[in-house]
């Protein structure tokens, strides 16, 4: 066999080994799990409003993930882009209690429009507070992603650009009540249920209760909360009080037909019947004052009635979603309903600051295993430290705790 004629034979072998070789199906590496992409949104930009402490910025992020992807949220920062500095983080509590996670299974389209507390789809809550100086034009957002479900390291996700509306301002509002011992609860915070409690309606997702407070009085010389003992509506101290319009408005709609509550004996959630007794009025400009949770029988005004700030329009009950007599009141945007509409920041044009609640007491007590909601209120005296002087205070939200004098 010549030399030609054995390099053709190797030729003609690796041509074969090569053809059959291209024959074998392709064996690929395999690939890590897809990351899920997440979009971060924010419905409704926040506008600052001034309290005791400083300038409150609150809103929501919502969190959507391809294909719907779980999303499991270990840390979320808080990114003034003209500085790139982080301006607030929640901490590890903070964090579980503001994340809402989609519902599983989600709102049906008809809860969606008929009302759900369901949510279709993931959000966060943020609250933090600034001094007046160093309130931010514009706010971005790192979220680290926890993946060890995957089999993967955490992901960092920055994104979800949120405009601080410096254009807007805070409704400025006369009195709700008159007088002093009144304590602001559920307030200036990102962990109060009024703050986490986003409303589906007719296909829309809003925060009516963005900046709502709750307000129950107390002896303005004791603290006491009651008179007679705290298991009876009528010993509450507050129970009857009159609730005054805090600006000139029409109303435009009222509910005064459901009973007061027994003490704690809340009735199950309905969305037609959890403001319990109530009234809204507009007080212009798109905007409407809410009163919730009023007696029934006593509400002094009716649907299309003009009133004046200061008139008298019903009676503090503890009707609806209410375990002690209080007044639930809140401003909403964009319709003129409790549940439905957005949550609009207010001011109070003056108020008195009287007393400090001892939290460091509260939580000593609470720490008992025997603490109850009975010894609480019956004690609650115990919690206020009146002020040797009032500090007035003008053009300001009150804080959550505040104990305060109205005019």
């Amino acid at each position: 066999m010549s030399v030609k004629h054995s390099v053709l034979i190797i030729i003609i072998g690796i041509a074969l080994i090569l053809a059959a070789g291209c024959t074998q199906p392709a064996v690929l590496p395999q690939q890590p799990p897809e990351t899920p992409v997440v979009n971060v949104t924010n419905p409704v930009a926040p506008i600052p409003v001034t309290s005791t402490d400083g300038v409150n910025i609150a809103y929501e992020l919502e969190l959507n993930t391809a294909g719907n992807l779980p999303l499991v949220l270990d840390k979320i920062e808080v990114i003034d882009p003209a500085t790139r500095k982080t301006i607030y983080t929640p901490n590890v509590e903070v964090l579980q209690k503001t994340f809402q996670p989609a519902t599983n299974p989600p709102p049906t389209a008809e809860e969606m429009m008929k009302g759900t507390l369901k949510m279709g789809i993931p959000r966060i809550s943020i609250w933090f507070v600034v001094s007046p100086d160093a309130v931010p034009g514009k706010l971005i957002h790192r979220l680290t992603l926890n993946r060890t479900a995957s089999g993967l390291p955490p992901l960092s996700v920055t994104g979800g650009e949120v405009t601080v509306r410096k254009d807007l301002k805070p409704v400025v509002i006369g009195s709700p009540m008159r007088g002093a011992g009144w304590v602001a609860m559920e307030t200036t915070g990102p962990t109060t249920h009024h703050f986490l409690m986003p409303v589906t309606m007719n296909g829309l997702t809003t925060v009516d209760q963005r900046y709502a407070q709750d307000w129950f009085y107390i002896d303005p010389v004791t603290g006491q909360v009651a008179e007679g003992g705290v298991n009876l509506t009528k010993n509450y101290l507050g129970y009857g009080k009159e609730l005054l319009a805090v600006a000139n408005g029409t109303v435009v709609d009222i509910r005064d037909d459901l009973p007061d509550n027994g003490i704690y004996k809340v009735p199950p959630f309905s969305f037609a019947t959890g403001p319990g007794n109530n009234v809204v009025i507009d007080i212009g400009n798109n905007k409407y004052a809410c009163y919730v949770h009023t007696i029934p029988g006593s509400i002094r005004v009716k649907k299309g009635d003009t009133v004046k700030e200061g008139q008298v329009i019903a009676l503090l009950g503890n009707s609806g979603q209410s375990d002690i007599p209080h007044l639930h009141f809140e401003v909403v945007t964009g319709k003129p309903v409790i549940m439905g509409g957005e949550g609009y920041p207010f001011v109070f044009r003056s108020f008195d600051l009287i007393a400090r609640f001892n939290q460091t007491l509260l939580d000593k007590r609470t720490s008992s295993p025997d603490y109850n909601s009975e010894k609480y209120w019956s004690e609650f005296g115990d919690f206020i430290s009146f002020f040797s002087q009032q500090v007035p205070q003008q053009n300001k939200l009150t804080e959550n705790w505040a104990i305060v004098r109205f005019p």
